[in-house]
């Protein structure tokens, strides 16, 4: 650290500076963040996360990599215009507060902050590395009732970006017009339970386990709450944890035999629950998970939780250590949305994932697309990862998937979702020749 560094954070306490490159640490800036949005001037949270520091990570080694983050927090320093607050997260993560005119004109400043990182860090690095970052924005305005809400739509905000880079469709609730206003989200979660419904995943191969995907939605009077809607809202304001915990706290209780005697009796259930990027990065959420199968080893191996690419991508490090206590707790891990981006394996040394799911594009059924399917299909084999073929729309899809060897499928041809896991596999599928 430099000593203009060490000027400017002399006189903080320790409890508030990141010991690893001696900037005021998360816990300081959310100090500086309620302050913010009590006063009521403008302001703006820009989380920038280097995209693919754990591959350089890999790269180079963690001591040179801690090296490398330090310089890259003296690069953000002195590239900041005065007035601006720079505050070292956990997880290789920076993040800046913004204030008056600099909030105005957030996206210019970390967009020039952006091209001279990437352009001063290239020096430092293999020629065969190129250090990616990415900036979510929050700005302070009403609805924002503290700094997990800032922070939560920092990282929605990188999310949606990645979408529509790599293609793909995401709605943006920001923009969605329903009649639905987002502030009674967290009242409505607190009036009445999430309504559950499961879809089955079918095993191609019967191997004796019944599989179903828990899905949810919420019921409102008058109105329906659309469940890609629902999510959005719920991410961008720092709910999504809370309907992950009752969707898993449920799935749970299933898994228990308690409200289901048809579930009871089954000898080889599995449930898959999605969880939200709110919870991926939350330390509390795995503590709540250990707490809740606590001494119940065989409810961790009926239960495999569901994540997006995506959002493993903008939270790739604290993913990491969420793979790592879901290891230690004996649940298994999905990859949602696998394929998205444009190589995805080169993320999965990150991951102890047990299962991806790849969604099957219904408008490209041409031997082009087939056989880029069935090359993901193959190379996934070399993983040893248990491919799902999801969005399954049309039956006659199945040998040709078998050939390219996908054991288990999901799509409405097979089962749609209902309100009980009573899926029956039809004993006959006519099926014409591919």
């Amino acid at each position: 650290m430099d000593n203009s560094l060490r000027t400017q954070t002399a006189h903080f306490p320790n409890e508030h500076l990141d010991a690893l490159t001696g900037l005021p640490n998360r816990a300081f800036l959310e100090n500086a963040l309620r302050a913010a949005l009590e006063d009521g001037r403008p302001a703006t949270l820009a989380l920038m996360q280097l995209e693919n520091f754990y591959e350089i990570r890999s790269w180079v080694g963690k001591p040179d990599a801690s090296l490398l983050l330090c310089d890259i927090a003296r690069l953000l320093q002195h590239n900041l215009p005065e007035g601006v607050l720079l505050c070292g997260c956990e997880n290789y993560e920076f993040a800046l507060l913004l204030r008056n005119e600099h909030s105005m004109n957030a996206r210019s400043i970390t967009d020039r902050i952006k091209q001279a990182l990437q352009s001063a860090a290239s020096e430092s690095l293999p020629p065969q590395i190129e250090l990616k970052c990415a900036v979510g924005l929050a700005a302070a305005e009403p609805g924002v009732s503290g700094p997990e809400v800032m922070f939560a739509r920092a990282r929605h905000q990188l999310s949606v970006a990645l979408f529509r880079r790599h293609g793909g469709d995401r709605l943006s609730a920001m923009h969605e017009v329903d009649g639905f206003d987002p502030l009674e989200l967290g009242p409505a979660l607190e009036r009445q339970p999430l309504s559950l419904n499961f879809q089955p995943i079918v095993s191609l191969l019967p191997d004796g386990v019944e599989r179903y995907e828990l899905r949810c939605h919420l019921p409102l009077e008058n109105r329906r709450l659309a469940p890609l809607r629902l999510f959005e809202v719920a991410v961008r304001n720092a709910l999504g944890g809370v309907i992950d915990r009752q969707l898993i706290s449920r799935a749970l209780d299933l898994l228990r035999g308690r409200h289901s005697e048809e579930l009871a009796e089954k000898q080889a259930i599995c449930l898959f629950a999605s969880i939200t990027q709110n919870s991926l990065v939350d330390p509390g959420f795995y503590r709540w998970l250990e707490t809740e199968i606590a001494g119940e080893a065989r409810l961790a191996e009926q239960l495999v939780l569901q994540v997006s690419e995506i959002d493993v991508l903008i939270a790739q490090h604290h993913v990491q250590y969420f793979c790592e206590h879901l290891s230690r707790l004996g649940i298994r891990l999905c990859i949602g949305n696998f394929g998205l981006t444009d190589n995805p394996f080169r993320y999965l040394p990150l991951l102890n994932a047990d299962f991806v799911k790849i969604n099957l594009p219904a408008a490209d059924q041409s031997d082009g697309g087939r056989g880029q399917t069935r090359r993901l299909l193959r190379r996934l084999e070399q993983y040893d990862l248990r491919a799902i073929v999801s969005l399954v729309e049309d039956i006659n899809a199945l040998p040709w998937l078998w050939r390219g060897g996908a054991r288990l499928a999901q799509g409405y041809c097979l089962g749609r979702p209902g309100a009980g896991p009573t899926h029956r596999f039809p004993e006959e599928i006519h099926v014409r020749a591919a």
